[in-house]
């Protein structure tokens, strides 16, 4: 898929999030059948098994290239997944994110903590990042977690419990635990694994000796994935379904939501107020950054502290070019990813309204701003509007 380019500086919430685009609309993806996505990397009979693919859960990638496969052309942008469950056909849709990495559970899996940063940083190895650089990141610390035995909490949390977390009304005082239940977390994943036996073919023929082992995702009842997105030069929406989803042929329905779904939208709110001007940013979507693991912030922003998950392969090519021309593999921040951030004084809730459900930031491919980089196709130029690197913004104390 295609998207134009977005604007650099996204404007306050309540206009449209893209100059010249058309009316937002939320899209639900509903695929028909089990779903194979690979992350990129090799896969081969008879492989050592160092490096071999394995199959992922529908990317943005995966979404905008559906979404733009159901418009038949381009499209002004495309923001998500995001999981949604709804408990009976009529029903409001349930959005729901990847738990922050911040928060943890104890051993019994009752209650819920928040990290919090440290006072220092001496067990980083970051501060030494060249002269002039800021100050390393500090550790995050909770010491009755880390008595208990806690472990991050993984898995899906509904969209109302995550905008209590990100306004601070979930965790108001640091170091106090909450009933995990009030993090709503999603009973089931989205997905259950069926892994499945093939034979690679060469044309018509079956190719000797060449089985394999394919694990298929197969959509729980109830579960879709949404997306915002629009039309570019200020024209409606208009999409075509069922389209192809994944790998192997698999199709797809693809339908739209006249407003936001869920009993407060999709997106959950962002905080109006940020007591010292302390700004977390929440990753909701894969994110690629030039500088890998950390976000493009601008000078004023100091990074207090971070909790970044284990690095996702994702892998984008071009239908219109040739996959074989276009593909490419590159490594995310994963989704639930979290970082503590401090602003000038009066500035943290300006950058939360250019920030909040956007990609951070409208930017060109980030390979081509690495050393002996070139700049890649129109279509790899735009990731930031396929849905790659969309955050939320809250508050930490």
């Amino acid at each position: 898929m295609r998207t134009t380019p977005a604007t650099a500086a996204a404007p306050a919430d309540g206009q449209e999030p893209d100059a010249g685009a058309g009316p937002a609309t939320w899209a639900v993806i509903e695929p028909h059948d089990t779903v194979l996505v690979r992350d990129g990397r090799r896969f081969e009979a008879g492989d050592d098994g160092a490096a071999v693919a394995e199959t992922i859960t529908p990317g943005p990638s995966t979404v905008a290239g559906a979404l733009g496969r159901a418009h038949g052309g381009e499209l002004a942008y495309v923001r998500g997944p995001v999981a949604a469950r709804r408990d009976r056909q009529d029903g409001p849709w349930q959005p729901h994110f990847p738990a922050p990495l911040d928060v943890v559970v104890d051993a019994g899996g009752r209650s819920a903590y928040r990290l919090a940063p440290g006072a220092d940083s001496s067990a980083s190895d970051l501060g030494a990042m060249g002269t002039g650089a800021p100050a390393a990141p500090r550790r995050l610390l909770q010491e009755p977690a880390d008595a208990w035995g806690a472990q991050p909490l993984a898995g899906l949390v509904h969209a109302h419990a995550l905008g209590s977390y990100l306004r601070g009304e979930l965790f108001t005082t640091p170091g106090e635990p909450v009933a995990l239940g009030r993090l709503e977390p999603a009973a089931e994943p989205p997905w259950a694994a069926e892994p499945r036996i093939g034979v690679a073919r060469r044309g018509r023929q079956v190719r000797i000796g060449y089985l394999y082992q394919a694990t298929h995702l197969r959509p729980r009842p109830g579960w879709a994935l949404l997306a915002q997105t629009a039309a570019p030069g200020g024209h409606p929406l208009q999409l075509r379904s069922p389209v192809p989803f994944g790998g192997q042929t698999r199709m797809a329905d693809v339908t739209t939501e006249a407003a936001p779904v869920g009993p407060e939208g999709v997106w959950p709110q962002r905080p109006e107020e940020f007591p010292q001007d302390r700004l977390l940013l929440y990753v909701a979507t894969p994110a690629l950054w030039p500088d890998g693991w950390c976000p493009p912030l601008p000078e004023q922003a100091s990074l207090v502290a971070a909790a970044v998950g284990e690095p996702m392969p994702v892998a984008t090519a071009s239908s219109r070019r040739g996959f074989g021309a276009t593909r490419m593999l590159r490594w995310a921040v994963p989704p639930g990813s979290v970082y503590w951030l401090q602003l000038p004084a009066g500035t943290a809730a300006s950058f939360a309204a250019r920030w909040h459900n956007r990609p951070l930031t409208p930017a060109a491919d980030w390979a081509a701003d690495h050393p002996g980089g070139t700049p890649g196709p129109p279509e790899q130029a735009a990731l930031h509007s396929a849905g790659f690197g969309i955050v939320l913004t809250g508050v930490w104390t």
